[in-house]
């Protein structure tokens, strides 16, 4: 039997599917067009159209990005910063979607963190702390207060 051949159009339709159902970026889209075999001069047009479209949009993926690592996986600013930069984000966007950061939930969130691990040596709660992506500032700040 023949493997079916998709065309640019039915490629397009599955992308904007998958945008439906989740904030996704531009890389994510990609690597999915990828992962599905999708011809690779593709990539590019499909995910403009997404843009035109909105169902791509940088400043709603950076601010639900941060939002879900800050309540969800309780980062810290630097490396939720990173995992934008590595899906090459606006840096604009991110640093935006940054400020709007909810600051009650990331410092409940550092002291939460702080607390679980009390029993720890302070250089072995620094380290975890800081793999996190919590500034040693931040850390200084909550430990001191």
């Amino acid at each position: 039997m023949e493997k079916h051949e998709l065309s640019k159009a039915e490629w397009l339709d599955k992308c904007e599917a998958y945008c439906a159902r989740a904030e996704h970026c531009a890389a994510d889209v990609r690597r999915k067009l990828y992962e599905w075999g999708a011809p690779a001069d593709f990539s590019d047009e499909i995910a403009q159209i997404l843009y035109e479209r909105d169902f791509l949009n940088d400043a709603r993926f950076c601010n639900a990005y941060v939002h879900d690592k800050v309540e969800y996986q309780r980062w810290g600013r630097v490396k939720i910063q990173a995992g934008l930069r590595a899906l090459q984000l606006p840096e604009r966007e991110i640093q935006e979607a940054l400020k709007n950061l909810d600051e009650t939930v990331y410092f409940s969130n550092l002291m939460k963190l702080i607390e679980e691990h009390r029993c720890d040596s302070e250089e072995k709660r620094l380290r975890f702390l800081a793999q996190r992506g919590f500034t040693f500032d931040e850390i200084h700040q909550v430990l001191h207060t």
